[in-house]
């Protein structure tokens, strides 16, 4: 819990003022009962605004959040316990002040009565939209007359935040490759199988004659082939570029698609990450944003990624990925999948990423250039009119195809679950 201290008070009293002015008229011009009644009514009214501002002056108010992190699309409840002794009855309203106003959705406005008798405690809830630290310094009580004559607005603060970490895009599935073998594990097989951890069967794709399931055959009608699991876990090395590349020519239409595609591609990295690590995969990411953040698995759950990942800011004059994929090639060995998430795919990175794959098992691109369609909302028809360098990003993605480095262009009616399962079948 936290003591906010008194930052401003700001009084209105038009309607206060206008009244005193014709009562003080009206006494002059015309004094009598009426009139006098007026003027008393006036400097009862005054006396009430002033003491009203007194009490506001003396109030102690703290504040206790329920956490102190907390993931976007989460309610964060914020509870305000006021204290302070009041000679007459207050009608407040207190909110919280966010800078980042349509970041977040906040209960309305929160009624609380305070007198002499007893503490005051007031809750209000807020759900972020957006990942980021967030500023919950500030408070604003507003206390008005019952008749509208006057209203005081007192601002509280007391430097607080809370960090909020990105939504996590759920993945069922991402096709990692399994080279490094699990300690006490021993297999014979091709591709580290372990021949007791039966899976399932799929179709025969030219397996040695031992893999053929005969039951499953001749019921199907056609040849089927035995699937067993894996002695080996999955290395992961995720770069994911926030940047803009300095191949791009209209700049200032690009920045605004990338501010969206930054939130899409952090969701999506951090939805890797979790995966990797539910199937007990090793995980490392590269963010290329303002700055270079690197960060390895080693001693970390995946909510750290989550937290590393919420401040992370891309830019348009920031660092390039092909440096960064250029300096990190001696990283790469045959049991490393390279996953790399990009809003744009130039011409400078094509040598860097056939670099990348023969020093490694195997490089996955995902190029995000539009706001994916959420999985749960149905395939409307487009009519939007692709520009021409994202037919330049499909026609590089082929190229690169034929060099055993798998491309995917997300599109303006694909939801990223439908690509990922498109590389996962491939």
């Amino acid at each position: 819990m936290k003591r906010l201290e008194l930052e401003e008070i700001n009084s209105k009293g038009k309607p206060l003022i206008i009244m005193t002015a014709v009562s003080i008229c009206w006494s002059i011009l015309f004094f009598n009962a009426y009139s006098a009644t007026f003027l008393t009514l006036s400097a009862i009214v005054w006396l009430y605004y002033c003491i009203t501002r007194a009490t506001i002056r003396k109030l102690v108010i703290s504040r206790s959040p329920d956490r102190e992190r907390l993931f976007s699309g989460e309610s964060l409840t914020v509870e305000y316990t006021i204290e302070g002794g009041s000679l007459v009855s207050l009608n407040c309203t207190i909110f919280p002040v966010i800078r980042a106003e349509r970041e977040y959705l906040g209960s309305e406005e929160s009624s609380v009565i305070l007198s002499s008798d007893n503490n005051s405690v007031v809750e209000t809830r807020l759900t972020f939209r957006k990942r980021g630290k967030k500023d919950i310094s500030r408070v604003v009580l507003i206390s008005r007359d019952p008749l509208r004559f006057f209203s005081h607005t007192a601002t509280y603060s007391a430097v607080e935040s809370v960090l909020v970490l990105p939504r996590v895009l759920n993945l069922d599935s991402f096709p990692l490759r399994l080279r490094e073998l699990l300690p006490g594990k021993r297999s014979d097989f091709q591709l580290m199988e372990d021949p007791v951890d039966f899976k399932g069967i799929k179709e025969y794709e030219r397996e040695p004659l031992n893999r053929i399931h005969w039951n499953a055959s001749a019921r199907l009608g056609k040849l089927m082939s035995k699937e067993f699991g894996y002695t080996a876990v999955s290395k992961t090395l995720l770069y994911l570029d926030l940047n803009l590349s300095k191949e791009i020519f209209a700049r200032d239409v690009w920045e605004k698609i990338r501010i969206d595609y930054e939130e899409i591609a952090v969701q999506l990295a951090l939805g890797l990450v979790r995966f990797s690590y539910e199937t007990g995969g090793s995980t490392g990411l590269v963010v290329v944003g303002e700055k270079i953040l690197r960060l390895s698995d080693s001693g970390r759950d995946w909510t750290d990624f989550a937290e590393a990942l919420s401040e992370s800011k891309g830019s348009d004059q920031g660092p390039q990925l092909p440096d960064v994929l250029e300096g990190d090639l001696e990283r790469f060995d045959p049991s490393t999948t390279v996953v790399i998430v990009s809003l744009y795919l130039g011409e400078e990175i094509l040598p860097h990423l056939l670099k990348a794959r023969s020093h490694s098992s195997r490089v996955v691109v995902i190029i995000v250039p539009f706001n994916p369609r959420e999985p749960w909302t149905k395939r409307t028809i487009s009519y939007q009119m692709l520009p021409r360098t994202i037919e330049e990003l499909r026609r590089r993605a082929a190229l690169l195809e034929q060099e055993q480095i798998i491309v995917r262009v997300v599109g303006d009616n694909q939801s990223i679950q439908e690509v990922l399962i498109d590389l996962e079948n491939r």
